[in-house]
């Protein structure tokens, strides 16, 4: 088969990242939820009690393919670095205008073969905060009763991963893997470039003060974009043609 044409994939499963999750219970809990609905990959950022964790152990109900598979990372970006589309679950779309999708669809544009996928959970109290939410290409919304919306953490992931098991029956997809977005390693490492340039430049960043929010913007706007590797690697071709006519 030519490489242009599109070839027959399962799609692959997506990675559930709690963020900086309070209590080791909840962590069961979700393991539990997952493996429920034949989700297996965890990861967790800067979990309150640390990790490993007796008490996500109790309450993981047997779970231990879960458990036992757990990554930690230090920061949301690590954790999903080699992530192709990154899903945050909010109740609110703070300042970042991120496209949102009901959790149904998000289930089904995974399974249709975007690549790699992170759903992100943030903490039981407060949720994600705008520097996670950065690093999302989409705010994943669960449609529930209005007058009384309040989930807590292992429902939320159970609610994603009942939509996920759902379609179980349609493991087969078509994928174009030219198409895919790039990997969040290889976009985070442009930002950065381009970060910097802009930095040493000295025109852009003209208040210290509005710099933090400019870049999660800034980040905010490829993000939703979710550009391919080629379209990553034109880009820093614009940007290193950008630097060498300044330098003239």
């Amino acid at each position: 088969m030519p490489e242009s044409q599109s070839e027959v994939t399962p799609a692959e499963s997506p990675i559930i990242v709690l963020v900086e999750t309070q209590l080791g219970e909840n962590i069961g809990m979700c393991a539990r939820a997952m493996l429920n609905c034949g989700l297996d990959r965890l990861r967790l950022v800067t979990p309150r009690d640390g990790w490993p964790n007796a008490r996500a152990v109790a309450t993981s109900a047997d779970a231990e393919r879960v458990i036992a598979g757990v990554k930690c990372f230090d920061t949301v970006a690590a954790a999903v670095a080699d992530c192709r589309r990154v899903y945050a679950t909010t109740a609110r779309s703070r300042e970042l205008q991120l496209p949102v999708v009901e959790v149904g669809e998000a289930a089904r544009e995974i399974r249709r073969g975007v690549g790699p996928c992170a759903i992100l959970f943030g903490p039981e109290a407060s949720g994600l905060d705008n520097e996670a939410l950065s690093h999302a290409d989409r705010l994943l919304s669960i449609p529930v009763n209005p007058e009384f919306s309040s989930l807590n953490l292992a429902q939320a992931v159970l609610l994603f991963g009942w939509e996920w098991w759902q379609g179980r029956e349609a493991e087969m997809v078509e994928a174009t893997q030219e198409l895919e977005a790039a990997s969040k390693q290889d976009l985070g490492a442009f930002l950065d470039r381009l970060e910097g340039e802009l930095e040493s430049g000295g025109r852009f960043f003209n208040s210290p003060e509005l710099k933090p929010d400019t870049v999660r913007n800034l980040r905010a706007i490829f993000n939703r974009s979710a550009p391919s590797d080629r379209e990553v690697r034109m880009l820093h071709g614009v940007v290193t043609a950008l630097i060498a006519k300044s330098d003239k």
